[in-house]
Order: structure tokens, then sequence, then C-alpha cells
């Protein structure tokens, strides 16, 4: 049988129970009570819960060999070393669906590798991989998980296959479209990442990279995994009225999440696989409220058998939010003949065409109008970095507009395009984000990254929130 899963330090945390994304189906512990009267471990009178929706039971749990041997009331055993949860819950480790810890495994620092974060949060396994933000080609799946086993980490690790890494095996840049050769290509590495222990596929449909991935080549994908009962997850193609990397004026057609939602069930019901959508969320001005309808669609899907899931964090604030991109590059690149400009190159050829072309800056003005409404709105965008002042750090957007006395396209220019400044955005609602929560299918999951200064508050709270 192929070893799936990367093993953590074995002193860390037990898991204690399965979920259905590795495993297919829920189940109740089954843990028999042995002889043994001495443990290693002996967790005494907590309020256990077995993970699998059944009531809790107070009970001690003794723990040997690094696995439960015993779950009951053991008034008379001993242990190396005693744990009291009186008044305390006792609980499965938590699977953290989608996560970006893996940032940690490679650092010098054991707490980095450790993942701290996750470990304070109860985490005990993460799944990582989105689009190829884990595995990248030049290595095998093998050698990179035994490599973080070697190294000691703080998890267990599922990992997926990113068809971003599979698709830039094979193509010559990001936006090619690959022929039936080619595909077959794809599929034969996706066949070798599942053999090499990838419990699936992951993609990042809704930004610019990702975005060139058809859904025809997706379940092409789909089909070699179905066999290892593997699954597709995805940062599917938009999360509001539009994908993240589309503006107002570009001429392809706009993507809605409804739209977006129902690529992955068709992938899924294609396939015969089960889909799981990445932090499920509606964000935007124009599309709150329609979290409803989102799981209108999903629950229509899930009656009619296809095994679509999905998880969420509890904030309003995603991770592009951290840094908004007011003034957009990709959209544009044929305005600026193809060029792969980063950082302040990008910045000062947009400033320059913006003053020499009126036609790029009426659209340009309609294009940022357009984000701001996507991220939240003005008043819901904060300044948390403004180099040449900070007396601008803490305000709103309209904050500063309202200072300024000038429009709103003018004070997003003076604040990103003239100073580099970093706005973060609240771009969901709260309502929107309790419904998704109380979701039976729809699960919990930090999209967090390894301990840090600069990391989203997620990467801490989403659990104990």
């Amino acid at each position: 049988m192929r070893e799936r899963i990367t093993r953590a330090l074995p002193s860390i945390a037990v898991l204690v129970a399965s979920m259905p994304f590795l495993h297919g189906q829920e189940q109740a512990i089954q843990v028999e009570t042995d002889s043994t009267s001495h443990y290693e471990i002996l967790v005494r009178g907590g309020r256990v819960y077995d993970g699998s929706g059944n009531p809790w039971v107070q009970a001690d749990i003794g723990v040997q060999n690094g696995r439960i041997a015993a779950v009951g009331f053991l008034p008379d055993a001993t242990a190396d070393r005693i744990v009291d949860a009186q008044g305390l819950v006792v609980m499965p480790g938590i699977i953290d669906m989608h996560s970006h810890a893996n940032s940690g495994f490679d650092r010098n620092d054991p707490r980095s590798r450790a993942t701290i974060n996750n470990l304070t949060q109860g985490i005990t396994t993460i799944v990582v991989g989105e689009s190829g933000s884990a595995w990248r080609r030049g290595t095998t799946i093998q050698e990179l998980t035994q490599r973080w086993t070697n190294a000691g980490i703080g998890t267990n690790v599922a990992l997926l296959a990113g068809i971003e890494t599979i698709r830039g095996a094979v193509l010559p840049s990001n936006d090619a479209t690959p022929t039936a050769e080619q595909i077959a290509q794809m599929q034969q590495i996706t066949r070798e990442a599942m053999e090499g222990g990838a419990f699936g596929i992951s993609s990042a449909l809704d930004y610019w990279n990702g975005h060139f991935s058809s859904t025809e080549e997706i379940k092409a994908l789909a089909e070699v995994i179905a066999p290892y009962n593997g699954i597709y997850s995805s940062h599917i193609r938009s999360e509001g009225t539009r994908s993240l990397w589309w503006v107002e004026s570009d001429s392809s057609p706009r993507v809605t999440h409804f739209d977006a939602i129902r690529e992955i069930i068709d992938i899924g019901r294609s396939a015969g696989i089960r889909v799981h959508i990445l932090h499920i969320k509606s964000t935007g001005v124009p599309f709150w409220g329609q979290s409803d309808e989102s799981t209108r669609i999903i629950e229509e899907a899930r009656a009619a058998g296809v095994d679509v899931t999905a998880n969420v964090y509890p904030y309003t604030a995603s991770g592009p939010d951290r840094n908004t991109q007011l003034f957009k590059w990709e959209p544009y690149l044929d305005e600026f003949g193809g060029q792969n400009l980063r950082g302040a190159g990008r910045k000062s050829a947009i400033a320059e065409k913006l003053e020499q072309d009126e036609a790029f800056a009426l659209r340009l003005e309609k294009d940022v109008a357009h984000e701001i409404l996507a991220r939240g709105g003005a008043d819901r965008m904060l300044i948390t970095g403004f180099p040449p002042n900070p007396v601008y750090v803490g305000k709103f957007m309209s904050e500063v507009n309202e200072l300024r006395q000038e429009s709103m396209f003018e004070t997003a220019k003076f604040l990103q395009l003239d100073n580099g400044a970093r706005i973060r955005s609240y771009s969901m609602q709260e309502d929107d984000l309790k419904h998704y929560l109380t979701r039976d299918y729809i699960a919990p999951a930090t999209d967090g990254s390894a301990s840090g200064t600069r990391v989203h508050p997620r990467a801490y709270g989403t659990f104990p929130r």
C-alpha cells in the first residue's frame, strides 16, 4: 500500500479520528480498552468528543507506543505522564483542509518546522499544495515528503499535486493551450504523482496563471485520479462577480461565483470524483448576501450524488485583501507590449501611460472604481503601510479621500501608484461567513502559512475563533 501521508514528530499530538476528505466516510472512534494498567500518557477526566458528531462522554484516555490504547474509566491506571483534563475538551486532532504551513518546513528553525501556530489551535494534519504551492517539478513527491519527514515537522501532511506544476512541466508558457499529446503527458505526470503519494490534484483558477486551465483539461486530469479515490481541490474561478485577475474593461466573459461552483460540480460529476472548494466566500459589495444561493447550488448537486464539499476561514479579509492591488498589470499586458515588468516598474509604466493616453486613463479609472467595490468599498479599505508619511496609516481610504478633497481615483493613484501604500480590504461580510460556517459540508480551514510577523490572522486564530 502506498504511504500517502508525511508523518510528524511523534510526541506532538495524536490524531484519533478520520475525516471524510481523507477517507471518504465518517466514522466514530473504535478503540478497545486493553489490559494495560500503565501507559506512557494518561489523559484523565476530560470531555471526550470522537469527531463523528456523537455526544461527548467523560472518560480517561491511555496512550501507549504513540497510539490510543484505551478509552474509558481507568481509575487504577498509572502513567509516565498524567494530564489532568477535568473541565477541558479532549477531541480529535483537527485536519486543516487548506494550508500553506509547508512554508516553514524547509527552515532551519525547528519552531518554524513545527508550525507552532497550527499546534496551538489543535491542528495535527494539514492539506497542502494549492495549484503549485508545495510541490515543484525537479523533485518527486516522495523526495519532498521524505525531506520533510527527515527534518522533523510538527504536523502530519497530506499533499496535493498542483495543476500549475503539472502544466509547467509540459507547456512552454502559462497561456498555452495543450494539444492532445500534451494532455496525455500531463495525465502521465498526474498518474506518477498519485503513485508517489499525492491525495489528489489542485488548481487556483481565480488567478492569472491559473485561469488558462480549461474545464476540459481539468476533467482529463481528474479522470486519472479517480481510480486512486483522489480528490480535486480548487480555488475556483471566481468568488464574487468576477475572477480575481479580471478588470471591468476586459473583453473576456465575466465569470461569477455561481459559474465557478457549477464548473467544479461538473468536473466532479464527469470524473466521478470528490471535489472540494477552497475558502468559499462571497466577496465584494455587489455579491454580499449571495451565500444562500451558492449553498443552494451545492446542496442541489449533493442531492444528485456529486460529492462536493468546501472550506471557509472566519475572517472578512482575504489573503489578496491584505495588500490590495488597485492597479493591476496582467489585464493590460497588450497595452505594454507583453512586458513582464515587476513591482515599481509596473507602477512607473502605468503612471506614464496614464499621463499620455487619455483612452487608457478613462479605462483605468473605470477599472479602479470596480476594484474598490469588489474589495468592499473605500470605507472598508484600511491603510496599513504608507512609506512617505505614517500619518495615513490606520485610516480608511474613504477618510484619506475626504482629507484630500479629490476624486476617489486620484486618491487611489496617490496612495498606491505614487506612494506604494499597503491597503487591507475587508471584502466580505459576517452574515455570509456565518451562513457558510453553519453548513455541515463546509469545514473551517486556515489557508494559513507558517508562523511569522506578516501573516494573516487566520494562520493563528481560525479554529479558536
